[in-house]
């Protein structure tokens, strides 16, 4: 988070209001601790950012944030 200069606030907001990609997510016939959702929305500074997160029972672990403009 800190390197794209995104903050928990913008975390939050795009897991929100952002839109699954199911292409690149890894949901299947997995358990709920085992899928990994990614979600893709617009940080503040307009960064396209995709979100790749793992919800399990009562938390979510952030995997990566990655820029979807940069290569």
């Amino acid at each position: 988070m800190e390197c794209r200069f995104i903050d928990s606030s913008e975390v939050r907001q795009i897991l929100r209001e952002g839109n699954i990609n199911y292409k690149k997510s890894e949901i299947g016939n997995k358990p709920d601790c085992k899928r990994k959702y990614a979600v893709e929305g617009i940080t503040r500074d307009q960064q396209r950012v995709r979100i790749i997160f793992a919800p399990c029972r009562d938390f979510i672990t952030i995997i990566t944030i990655i820029n979807i403009n940069k290569k």
